[in-house]
């Protein structure tokens, strides 16, 4: 196994991960748009083979959302997901400014609260902070007259 890293993703391998792990299935348009307006991507590859990603949704000013975090199931626990979470942190230090703070949030996945724990991060709700909130939104095809 030659694990790399790259900056590339088809919009068909990003659906595929997505699917793979179980999260909401995105329609190609909004898979493109995703990918489109990222503020940085880090992908990895076992040969040919897209078997990981990440993504960061960044303002350039101080909020920045680490998303789809996804390693295949058959590749974690292989320092794979570590190096990309490493990847997104390095690429904010590079981008902040001295005296300035950035707030980086993530939504973990059901289990996964451990493994973002090891990068510092913390589970809300705690002393400080409330409980992190999501909602989905859909929008029904046909429109109401």
């Amino acid at each position: 196994m030659n694990i790399i890293y790259t900056k590339n993703i088809s919009i068909e391998d990003y659906i595929f991960l997505r699917n793979a792990v179980g999260f909401k299935p995105l329609s190609k348009r909004q898979a493109a748009l995703a990918l489109e307006n990222q503020s940085y991507l880090i992908v990895a590859k076992d040969g040919d083979k897209t078997i990981g990603m990440s993504r960061l949704v960044f303002d350039k000013s101080y909020i920045a959302v680490i998303v789809d975090v996804i390693v295949l199931p058959e590749y974690q626990r292989q320092g794979i997901g570590k190096r990309m979470i490493n990847s997104l942190m390095a690429y904010i230090d590079d981008v902040a400014v001295p005296g300035e703070h950035i707030l980086v949030l993530l939504m973990a996945a059901h289990g996964k609260e451990s493994f973002y724990k090891k990068f510092g991060f913390i589970e809300r709700p705690d002393n400080d902070y409330g409980a992190g909130m999501s909602q989905w939104i859909s929008k029904s095809a046909r429109a109401d007259v």
